[in-house]
């Protein structure tokens, strides 16, 4: 993906809905984000754990929208929040605005009269906004009673992260789409062997999967144990 954002901010490669684990959970939201949220809502707020996988679903909005030919701005508040208020200029002209990471600014009373006006301009300019953060926006602390009710002018989602067996199967499915299989044994190797979050099963795919490309290996019990003592010593070396 070549786009970059407002800031220069680029969103991550392969964010799309395709990439996106989908849990009974989480199916509903799905469905009204792959049918086009603005077809029901001129906004909606997204909130959640942290590795629940809002920010892959904010990047995959905006991917479908350059796809189709438009503009869209996403906007990480914790990374972009050290440049002040003006991250926000230049949205007008933009198809979708996607800020992420709202939790970030929260409680800053700047940054709450300057979101206000977004929100209050996306609904005049009828721009699509999708928001998200860790918090519900029923129990945001806003210093701003108006701001804080902007949030809850449309719909907001829950989005659940994936727990317990289901990271495994979605690092089963994710090998899936990257081109290569990973056998029941190997997935009963990696039940034992290594903590059932995302985070860790999603870094330890990474692993294998470059190894196994650039060895040219099939990915087995051994050629985990092989990898995993390989990358202890190279970390050890530093």
């Amino acid at each position: 993906m070549t786009q970059q954002l407002t800031l220069n901010v680029g969103m991550r490669e392969g964010y799309r809905f395709s990439s996106f684990f989908v849990t009974p959970e989480n199916a509903e939201l799905l469905g009204i984000l792959k049918n086009g949220f603005e077809r029901e809502f001129p906004q909606i707020f997204l909130w959640g754990d942290t590795e629940a996988g809002k920010s892959h679903l904010l990047q995959a909005y905006c991917e479908r929208y350059y796809q189709r030919g438009l503009m869209a701005a996403y906007l990480p508040l914790g990374s972009c929040a050290q440049y002040g208020t003006r991250v926000l200029a230049g949205v007008e002209g933009k198809h979708l605005v996607a800020v992420d990471e709202l939790d970030a600014v929260i409680g800053q009373r700047d940054w709450e009269v300057a979101l206000m006006n977004l929100i209050n301009m996306c609904r005049t300019n009828h721009q699509p906004l999708i928001m998200a953060s860790r918090l519900n926006p029923r129990e945001m602390v806003c210093v701003l009673p108006d701001f804080s009710s902007r949030l809850l002018w449309s719909a907001d989602y829950r989005v659940h992260p994936v727990q317990g067996g289901q990271c495994l199967q979605a690092m089963a499915w994710r090998a899936h789409q990257r081109g290569f299989e990973l056998s029941e044994h190997v997935m009963k190797y990696i039940e034992r062997h290594y903590p059932q979050n995302m985070t860790t099963l999603m870094a330890l795919l990474d692993q294998l999967d470059s190894a196994s490309l650039t060895r040219g290996r099939k990915i087995t019990r051994e050629f985990i144990r092989e990898v995993m003592q390989k990358n202890a010593n190279t970390s050890l070396l530093k």
